[in-house]
């Protein structure tokens, strides 16, 4: 491993620090790189204690983040298509897709939270 992997582990680690799920402490050999441009980094922490995985890019000086975005939804779908469907083939996100916002998320948990779950009245069914 070179000085430059090291410091990038480094910095994400200190940033992450724990698994977010079950709080346990990150180790240097929980973070592999799984690809390496020049502007960035594509990384998965992967927790020792309950197995959750992180996808990390790592945008370097004037690196484009919205590809750094990109990059991760097609990672993380990539993974949950393999975890649940091993073998399945993955078509690439479209670029013009959007980013779920946490509006989106709260919006949608405010409304899941009053729906009674009558579905025909939802959709104007019978």
């Amino acid at each position: 491993m070179d000085t430059s992997e090291k410091q990038i582990k480094r910095i994400v680690l200190t940033r992450m620090e724990r698994c977010s799920v079950c709080h346990h402490l990150f180790q240097d050999d929980d973070i592999h790189v799984l690809s390496r441009k020049e502007d960035m980094w594509m990384m998965v922490v992967t927790c020792t204690e309950c197995h959750g995985r992180n996808f990390v890019a790592a945008v370097l000086g004037d690196g484009d983040s919205s590809q750094a975005q990109l990059a991760l939804r097609s990672l993380g779908q990539d993974a949950a298509i393999e975890e649940f469907a091993p073998g399945r083939a993955v078509e690439p996100l479209p670029a013009d897709s959007e980013v779920v916002k946490a509006a989106d998320v709260l919006s949608m948990h405010e409304f899941l939270d009053e729906f009674d779950g009558d579905f025909q009245r939802l959709f104007g069914g019978k």
